[in-house]
This record gives structure tokens, sequence and C-alpha cells, in this order.
């Protein structure tokens, strides 16, 4: 785990999001290999490009077409369709090389797809993350547009994205000011193993879901709430002492938590456990 999560973050240092999001792989199997499907990805490319000279278009929208045109039309990938069913135990959904083998995924995955092939062309785009769905930034010459890679990369104008994104805030001006979040390299492979997180719980995968969850303390080595997530699972794995010393850092930095009281009795109890192991 300690080898991955190096790989991780040296990928990450240098904004590699290919191999980063396919890494997450290693997640649900510690033996997977990440470099067929980059390979593949890379093929991907040169299928946009389309010739041996890898020219490419100067036009954005011409290249975000070429894209679509290759992703939903040759290697067939559903994106939203009348049989899409988001599956809340379904990791499968979050994993960038079973997009590519089973031709469907989550929002997210698809979004990722989207920022990886724009990459690896030699454009820059930015990732949106919406509360229920992503959108991909591009810049165009006379402006920007934007990319909705679930629904067959259908794009929008700035003005009318604008529309929307005023209507959604009508929608839900009760709700955080923060309606969207431009997502970095770093933001969008943590999204993606937050999601591999919540579904590994779901499905009690203990081991799974550890994994998940180192990834994301790698990231934010001193976020209370993954400590306190890594000692409860540390705890049903029977790793004791982890587990304490992983609660107690919760407590130290939220003493006044909700769950506080709850997170003290579990390491109350935790206590006796060590003395009885040793």
């Amino acid at each position: 785990m300690e080898n991955l999560k190096k790989e991780l973050l040296a990928c990450l240092r240098h904004e590699d999001l290919l191999q980063a999001t396919l890494l997450l792989g290693k997640v649900q199997d510690p033996n997977f290999c990440p470099a067929p499907y980059m390979r593949s990805i890379v093929e991907l490319a040169a299928q946009v490009r389309g010739d041996k000279k890898g020219t490419l278009p100067n036009d954005p929208v011409a290249l975000i077409k070429k894209i679509n045109q290759v992703l939903f039309t040759e290697l067939k990938l559903e994106g939203k369709t009348e049989r899409y069913k988001q599956l809340i135990d379904d990791e499968g959904q979050y994993f960038l090389h079973a997009l590519l083998d089973s031709k469907k995924g989550a929002p997210i995955t698809y979004a990722a797809l989207y920022a990886v092939l724009i990459n690896e062309l030699g454009f820059t785009c930015e990732v949106l993350a919406f509360p229920s769905h992503y959108y991909i930034r591009v810049q165009d010459t006379t402006g920007e547009f934007y990319v909705n890679p679930f629904e067959g990369g259908k794009l929008t104008t700035s003005y009318e994205f604008q529309k929307k994104f005023k209507a959604s805030m009508q929608r839900n001006r009760l709700l955080s000011a923060k309606l969207f979040e431009v997502l970095t390299p770093q933001g969008l492979v943590a999204r993606l193993a937050q999601q591999l997180k919540h579904v590994y719980i779901l499905k009690n995968s203990a081991l799974q879901a550890l994994r998940a969850v180192e990834i994301l303390t790698s990231i934010y080595p001193d976020s209370p709430e993954l400590a306190r997530d890594r000692g409860v699972l540390y705890c049903e794995m029977e790793y004791f002492s982890k587990a304490r010393d992983d609660l107690r850092f919760y407590l130290s930095r939220r003493p006044k938590a909700d769950d506080a009281k709850e997170i003290k009795r579990l390491t109350f109890m935790l206590r006796g456990y060590c003395e009885t192991m040793n």
C-alpha cells in the first residue's frame, strides 16, 4: 500500500492524470496492471488525431467533436441512456479501466476520461463538479464553452451554460452558495477515491474501503475525518492499536464533533481490547 501511495502522489505532482486515475484500480485488486489501459487511452488519442502525422485541429470545438466520435461512435461508450441506472454499491462505475471494458460508468468517470484524453492531446481544460453532474470547460479563441461528457459529449455555449447555472442557483438558493467546484487533478482523483470508499463501506468490504481511505489520507494527510474513518475500519479489521491512534487524533482535532461521544466510547473500548491482546 505504501508503494501505491508513493506512486500515486508522484503522478499527481507531475499532473499525470492518466496514470493516477488508473492506479485506483489497485484499490480493488493490488495486482491490477494499469499498463494495458494506458496504452488503450494513448491509442484513443491517436484515433482522435486521425493520421500518422498527428495533426490536430486548432479549433477546440472540432477537437471535442472528434473525441465524441471516437468515444461514442467507434468505442461505443453508452453515456447517459435510458438503460443507465446508477447502482450505489457498484464500484465498477468509478474505475477508468472498467469504463473502457464495460462501456458504462458514472458521470465523474466520464469526466475523468475526457480530461485525460484532452491532456494527452496537448490541450488544457477544467473539470467542474456540480452536485449531480460534471462539465468540462474548454477555452476557445472566442471565449469558452462547456462539454457534458456523460451526455454524449454535448457542447454548451458559455451563454447557455450561464442560463442553466442561474436557473440552478434559483432552485438551490437555500443550499450552499458554492454550487460547483473546479477540480484539480488531485481533486478529481480524490473524488473517485471518495466514491470508492462509500461503495465499499456500503458493501461491508473493509479491506477495499481501507485502501480507498489510505489513498485519501495520502492526498489529505491532516484530515481528522479521514483519520476517523480509517480508525473505524482498523477496528473492524482488529488492528486495535492503529484504530486507537487514529481515533485519538480525530478527537484531538474535533473535540466538539457531533460524534465525539461515540468515538470516545469506542476509543475507551479499544483500550480494553489492546490490554487484553497484550
